[in-house]
């Protein structure tokens, strides 16, 4: 099984999300922050030249600036902890396949703020802790019980959880 950036992300965001997701029960094709995101990707950062960067089926990178600085864009900061690690996991990729990019950056549009992730020993460590976390959700034989958080107004999975 291929680990993927949206995968890490989701185990920091909802591990029954991840569950789903990882049975091939992809809902964001109904959401609109799933929309907005994407939009928000398309438009900004239009200068840039290497947009949408994908590696094995494993990794989309939305962009690497001149500097070679990989970077991420995101809508909100409300899952912060999944985003930098998302980060962390495609440096860790990249690292693996030879690239020692060690910096990334996520660029919250909306905010126009950014945050600064650098790939480190212990941070790598993490990393493949949370991959193994995510393989292990994926050979679980049920959904982990849901869990009422902040995100599940607003979560694309919101019925297959609650109704």
């Amino acid at each position: 099984m291929k680990v993927t950036g949206t995968m890490i992300n989701y185990l920091f965001v909802c591990r029954r999300k991840l569950w789903l997701f990882c049975r091939h029960l992809e809902m964001e094709h109904n959401s609109d922050k799933v929309a907005l995101g994407r939009l928000l990707h398309e438009e900004g950062f239009q200068r840039e030249r290497r947009k949408e960067l994908r590696i094995d089926d494993q990794v989309t990178l939305d962009f690497i600036d001149r500097d070679g600085i990989l970077h991420d864009v995101k809508s909100g900061l409300s899952m912060s902890q999944a985003h930098q690690m998302q980060v962390l996991y495609y440096l860790y990729v990249l690292k693996q396949k030879g690239v020692p990019n060690r910096q990334g950056v996520i660029n919250y549009v909306k905010q126009r703020r950014k945050e600064e992730v650098e790939l480190t020993a212990e941070k790598e460590i993490q990393v493949q802790t949370a991959m193994g976390q995510v393989k292990a959700m994926a050979n679980q034989r049920q959904a982990p019980p849901a869990e009422r958080l902040k995100i599940c107004r607003s979560c694309s999975y919101n019925e297959l959880c609650w109704s």
